[in-house]
């Protein structure tokens, strides 16, 4: 058999559906790791002999005024130390894997994924009307005519490049011609605001709830929206949305990726890279530290199971020194 043939190149917005694929499905096979570093945190377990010393206490007065043999109060402490252990691992595992991960991923869909041209590429995008004075320029912008039947006048989705660019890319990488990778270099000048409604307090959602449920009293005002991404620091950008198709990891794939977004900020002016994992991302946090020398510079603690966000710095010229170092030994 030939050997693979891999093309990196940059996004197109014909990838949408298979980058949307790629991250998601590489994010929810890491629910694994995230119950691992669940059952890694000490509330994990106080919760857990708490509610089973409850269960064995209440086991006396469950059996007290029942005619049953002496070995019942045994059979039934076993049977609520095995259930018990069944119920919370598969609760653990449920609440990583239907809530944090579905919160994790729909945050990226609804933000920087939702479009990466325009999060990415310094592209602007909206909708004006039709009309017979608009004349469609090919080589400045693309555009696709829509035509709403409640609104009847047609419509025309106008992409152009913004004035104001950013050191920002998107990377899409191909194995035989089918996408299996992804990477993102990021360089925000100011805050990017969360385009998911803010969830308030426990009265806050349940008002919200009952009021769009039941109509019974008018609805709350709706909470100010939250900051997604706060903006870099000058020649500064963020690596972003590595991922690699779960059946192709631990190929060096992502040595490739990483390795392409370090170039081009070089390219570019880009003097340091950083780069956010999570207590799911693992194997990630140890590509960057041990394969491309990131510094981790903070571990933020986000929940008491053992949530935490780790922060990771790196210096371009650091980084091209170190691979050229190795590119020597290699040939020596």
């Amino acid at each position: 058999m030939s050997d693979p043939k891999l093309l990196l190149r940059t996004y197109r917005p014909t990838d949408r559906d298979h980058v949307d694929f790629l991250f998601y499905s590489t994010y929810f096979a890491l629910v694994p790791e995230g119950v691992k570093r669940k059952l890694y945190a000490p509330m994990t377990w106080v919760i857990f002999f708490a509610v089973y010393a409850y269960l064995l206490g209440i086991v006396p007065v469950l059996l007290s005024g029942m005619d049953l043999p002496s070995w019942s109060g045994l059979a039934l402490r076993i049977f609520f130390t095995v259930g018990w252990a069944l119920v919370g691992f598969a609760a653990l595992f449920m609440y990583t894997d239907r809530f944090e991960t579905v919160r994790r991923v729909e945050a990226a869909r609804q933000n920087d994924l939702r479009d990466p041209e325009v999060s990415y590429l310094n592209y602007i995008k909206y909708e004006r009307l039709v009309g017979d004075d608009n004349e469609i320029d090919q080589k400045t912008s693309k555009r696709r005519v829509t035509f709403d039947k409640d609104t009847k006048p047609a419509t025309e989705l106008v992409r152009e490049v913004k004035k104001d660019k950013t050191p920002s890319h998107f990377w899409i990488l191909e194995v035989d011609g089918a996408p299996c990778g992804m990477v993102g270099l990021q360089c925000l000048k100011e805050k990017v605001m969360d385009n998911r409604a803010t969830p308030g307090p426990l009265w806050h959602r349940l008002a919200s709830f009952l009021s769009e449920r039941y109509g019974l009293f008018s609805p709350p005002s709706p909470l100010p929206a939250r900051v997604y991404a706060e903006p870099n620091a000058p020649n500064t950008a963020t690596l972003t949305r590595l991922a690699v198709k779960y059946e192709l990891q631990n190929c060096g794939l992502s040595t490739v990726l990483i390795t392409r977004a370090m170039d081009w900020a070089d390219d570019h002016g880009i003097e340091t890279v950083e780069a956010i994992t999570n207590e799911s991302q693992s194997t990630a946090a140890h590509i960057l530290k041990e394969r491309h020398g990131f510094k981790q510079i903070k571990r933020v603690k986000s929940g008491w199971f053992g949530q935490s966000n780790t922060y990771w710095s790196c210096n371009v010229r650091d980084w091209k020194r170190q691979q050229l170092e190795r590119l020597e030994k290699r040939q020596h």
